[in-house]
């Protein structure tokens, strides 16, 4: 019975003082998000643990509670804000976040897929002529005018300048709504590029291959609209579940 109390001490011993064995400090997180330019309160900011990929959402108030080992690692994300990773030993009563800013590559929208053929298109262009012509009515002499009306009666007819003006400016107008549209969606694409891309998609499913990558990103297919409406951990969690199944073909 001695031994026995003996060697069920001994393993105790060995199981707080391995660092293998022991288990790691759990740490009770409660802080609050501000903005590092002004000092405001962020609410709803994404905190997702990349160690468990569990994760919480801020309150309105920008505060948040959170339990994670203490070697865990966590990021902090929200639209408009850089992202911040942290370790969860170094997370402090207030987190600052700095402001971003989404720069676009400036790009020319043109309505043909080449040069070859725009340059078709501008040799068998037609240029309408939109001067407005003066009635030449308008400078007659009495007797002229006589003559040129050609009935016996006198009068002066100016041929309809409003409505050529209204069909000039109505395509041009047509046109630059059309330019608004693309360039709107060339915007919305570069967003949804920010939250699910090849360099995302890696850190998930550990992938290093960029074929492997991109076939992966055609097996999930996510639409656009899923990708706009969901956070950052609904993502993961879409990535990581396609993943299980991706990876059992």
């Amino acid at each position: 019975m001695k031994n026995l109390i003996k060697i069920l001490s001994f393993l105790l011993v060995v199981s707080a003082t391995n660092p293998v064995l022991a288990q790691y400090k759990q740490l009770d997180i409660h802080s609050k998000i501000l903005s590092k330019k002004d000092s405001s309160v962020i609410g709803f900011v994404h905190i997702i643990n990349l160690t468990t990929k569990h994760g919480v959402i801020s309150d309105y108030n920008g505060e948040f509670h959170f339990t994670v080992n203490e070697n865990d690692t966590i990021k902090l994300s929200v639209l408009g804000y850089e992202q911040l990773k942290l370790n969860a030993k170094m997370v402090p009563s207030t987190i600052y976040l700095s402001p971003k800013n989404y720069e676009l590559d400036e790009f020319t929208v043109i309505p043909y897929k080449d040069f070859e053929e725009f340059k078709e298109a501008f040799i068998n262009l037609v240029i309408i002529d939109t001067t407005l012509k003066m009635n030449q009515s308008l400078f007659m002499f009495e007797e002229d005018l006589f003559l040129f009306n050609n009935n016996g009666r006198f009068g002066v007819v100016v041929q309809g300048p409003i409505s050529s003006l209204y069909d000039y400016f109505s395509k041009r107008g047509k046109s630059k709504k059309r330019y608004e549209e693309l360039l709107a969606k060339e915007k919305y694409k570069s967003y949804l590029a920010t939250k699910y891309n090849n360099k995302l998609v890696a850190e998930v499913t550990k992938l290093d291959d960029e074929k492997k990558i991109d076939e992966f990103m055609k097996y999930c297919n996510f639409t656009d609209e899923f990708i706009y409406k969901s956070n950052d951990y609904d993502i993961i969690k879409a990535i990581q579940d396609n993943f299980k199944t991706f990876s059992e073909k």
